[in-house]
């Protein structure tokens, strides 16, 4: 019953404050569609498993004045904080959605803005890493972001989760990188960041995760967390041209270490995109994320079958049909808990508006 009255309350405080000044600056609409066929052969399982599985998300942007403008995004998933997708082949069942993004977006300057509420994800991420966020991942609370010339950044307070009988838990993060070019003329981005998980050592993953699962961090004996999650990290990509050819290509890395483990704390990405001609593209990177590197609740939910503590190479290739319209080959050669052999195949057809 909340639910049907929630949502229906947000869309009209929405279209209340955008529609006053849909004359002078219409509204803007973001969507986008994912069809995904997915083959999963766990090492550790009796079987291996497919399906298919569909995303969608339909955004609204409304401007309100001359600095503020009104974010409304709602996707497929209502509840896994990493995910967006609904599987097909449930008995001809109705698929959930649910609120993905909604928040303000107010310009204090040229240079600087502040973000409240159900945010998209403010920090830089070399070629869109999952080491520490999954890409789905948007958090909920007040970001401050800046950039003047080539310095940027983004401060974050954020609520994780909230109890009645037990300490909330939050997350601060701090950012701030440079962004420029070479003599060559190749563009850089580096940034480093401090990423603060409060209050949870010593409590069971059941006042914690969305669904009680610990995704790859060590308990204890009562299963409770061993440690707390203070990440330093370091993000760095160069975007140039290789060969005679001259090859479009991203290099880059993510590197993170958790100050609260006294082993096992750390976790890097490495790899490269190129962009081929005809529209095609090739990203291959590796990835090591030991278990007490990441809160493993928000890292990369499908690399070693989510979580932390697995390692191993990943490959995409896409193709480009049009602007809007593009199919993506991914395959996960991983070791899940670094030792099990675990691969994942993902067929994706998108369609972007």
């Amino acid at each position: 019953m909340t639910k049907r009255i929630f949502t229906p309350l947000i869309v009209l405080t929405w279209f209340s404050l955008t529609t006053t000044n849909a004359a002078e600056k219409p509204v803007e609409f973001k969507a986008d569609f994912r069809y995904r066929y997915e083959f999963v052969d766990d090492n550790s399982k009796d079987s291996s498993r497919k399906r298919n599985r569909i995303r969608s998300r339909f955004g609204l942007i409304g401007t309100v004045g001359e600095q503020l403008k009104i974010n409304l995004r709602f996707a497929t998933a209502e509840k896994n904080p990493t995910g967006a997708n609904q599987d097909l082949g449930h008995d001809f069942s109705l698929k959930d959605i649910g609120l993905d993004q909604f928040y303000f977006d107010y310009s204090i300057s040229d240079n600087a803005s502040l973000l409240g509420g159900k945010v998209k994800n403010p920090y830089f991420k070399a070629n869109k890493s999952e080491l520490i966020f999954d890409g789905d991942y948007n958090p909920e609370g007040l970001t401050f972001q800046f950039n003047k010339g080539i310095v940027f950044g983004s401060v974050g307070v954020f609520s994780m989760d909230e109890h009645e009988s037990v300490d909330d838990i939050s997350i601060t993060g701090f950012q701030v990188g440079l962004s420029n070019k070479t003599l060559t003329g190749a563009k850089y981005k580096i940034a480093l960041a401090r990423y603060s998980f409060d209050d949870i050592r010593g409590r069971p993953a059941s006042e914690i995760t969305w669904n009680g699962k610990l995704f790859g961090n060590p308990t204890d004996a009562s299963g409770n967390y061993l440690n707390n999650y203070t990440l330093s990290n370091f993000s760095a990509e160069i975007n140039t041209n290789i060969g005679t050819q001259e090859i479009p290509t991203i290099f880059f890395i993510d590197w993170v270490n958790n100050s609260e483990a006294d082993s096992d704390d750390r976790g890097y990405q490495i790899g490269l995109k190129l962009s081929l001609v005809d529209s095609w593209n090739v990203i291959y990177f590796y990835q090591d994320l030991e278990k007490n590197a990441v809160f493993g609740t928000l890292t990369n939910s499908n690399f070693g079958g989510g979580g932390a503590g697995h390692k191993g190479h990943v490959i995409k290739l896409n193709y480009g049909f049009s602007k809007n319209l593009s199919a993506e080959l991914t395959w996960f050669d991983n070791d899940k808990n670094m030792t099990t052999d675990y691969t994942k195949i993902f067929l994706d057809l998108q369609y972007k508006y």
